[in-house]
């Protein structure tokens, strides 16, 4: 089983922050996910919600700020002791790149980068997102996935031989685009893994997510749940998508920062 760290890791650490993905790169991961959305101004930011509100102390949609004012938003960050407070902004995709483009070359770290363009449709994402892989010659380490089906066909279109996820809560869902459009990878719900001898259908990777009310997100310290790898194996599932990674795997001796 291949395990991502996703947003991070963002169990221990704010999810969508260069610390969350340091730490996750001191783990054997296969890669990280991460997601993408624009500002006011047209830059990209690494950032899940439309809204700013559960992960900082502003209000107020993403793309109604500008590159400037987000960085002016706080997310606080663990601390060494009680009664210490420290914050961390909203990383844009270049500087997460700086960050873990190290890993990526000597330890093969792959990059899932998540369009989040369902709600608000960034008209030339696809384009600059591209564009911005190529510049930092990280072709080789990213899957692109979204959850809209028509940005996953611009990405294939504009250019054939990047690697593409179909994000869909229902496995059948993801298949079935599958069956249509050239994609590369399924990515459903793990819960909803709703397909009958999967491996007689596809032999695509077939990676699962899980939602908060069983992987919380920092500073959420909640129960998780913990997945049967050999069940999953079973079912046809070749990755996941996890908030806590280390649960997983053993921190590596070895890693591309030494």
């Amino acid at each position: 089983m291949k395990i991502w760290a996703h947003r991070g890791c963002s169990y221990a650490c704010p999810e969508n922050t260069l610390q969350a993905f340091k730490a996750a790169c001191q783990y054997p991961i296969t890669g990280i996910e991460l997601d993408i959305q624009l500002t006011k101004d047209r830059k990209m930011v690494v950032i899940h919600d439309e809204k700013v509100d559960r992960t900082t102390d502003g209000t107020g949609q993403v793309c109604d700020f500008t590159l400037e004012e987000l960085k002016n938003l706080k997310i606080a960050v663990p601390t060494s002791g009680p009664g210490e407070s420290a914050y961390t902004q909203i990383p844009t995709i270049e500087e997460v790149f700086e960050l873990v483009k190290p890993y990526c070359l000597k330890n093969g770290v792959l990059i899932n980068i998540e369009l989040k363009n369902s709600q608000v449709r960034y008209e030339g994402m696809e384009d600059m997102i591209l564009e911005t892989v190529s510049r930092w010659g990280l072709e080789n380490y990213i899957v692109y996935s979204s959850f809209n089906p028509q940005s996953v066909r611009l990405l294939k279109e504009k250019n054939p031989s990047v690697k593409t996820g179909i994000l869909a809560t229902p496995l059948s869902e993801c298949l079935s685009f599958a069956e249509k459009y050239p994609v590369d990878a399924l990515h459903p719900n793990i819960k909803k893994i709703d397909v009958e001898d999967l491996r007689s259908k596809t032999n695509l990777p077939v990676r699962a997510w899980n939602t908060s009310g069983f992987e919380p997100f920092y500073p959420d310290t909640g129960a998780v749940e913990i997945q049967n790898l050999e069940e999953l194996v079973k079912a046809g599932v070749t990755d996941i998508f996890t908030n806590v990674p280390e649960r997983y795997l053993q921190k590596s001796h070895e890693t591309a920062a030494n």
